[in-house]
């Protein structure tokens, strides 16, 4: 059998970094960064982090087929385009009931959707 090296490759100070995503197509690593507010990519190819800011507290993003990625953040769905440097609302969720909730963790299932829980 053989042995498995771990090896850190991002020594980036996230605050709470979470939701990692890896992209073989391009060889990059997405993450979010909840409390830095921000999504980022990592290349491996050139070992270079790109982040764009989020309006709030970021929980998961996911690849679109596409093109593009998807985030939950603070209480809505949003698109990110990394060319465009932009975060447009794809849909917002209402959260009157419970207004100190926003969205965590997700993941796309095999049927390509995006399942995100709260906290």
């Amino acid at each position: 059998m053989s042995s498995i090296k771990v090896q850190c490759v991002i020594k980036e100070k996230n605050r709470i970094g979470e939701s990692p995503v890896w992209e073989e197509k391009d060889s990059t690593l997405l993450y979010v960064d909840i409390a830095g507010k921000r999504v980022s990519r990592w290349n491996s190819l050139t070992n270079e982090i790109d982040s764009i800011a989020t309006e709030n507290l970021v929980g998961s993003v996911v690849p679109r087929q596409s093109g593009g990625y998807v985030i939950a953040e603070g209480t809505r769905f949003a698109f990110v385009d990394w060319v465009k440097r932009s975060i447009t609302t794809a849909a917002p969720v209402d959260n009157q009931e419970k207004p100190n909730t926003r969205f965590n963790d997700g993941k796309v299932d095999p049927a390509g959707r995006f399942y995100a829980g709260t906290v």
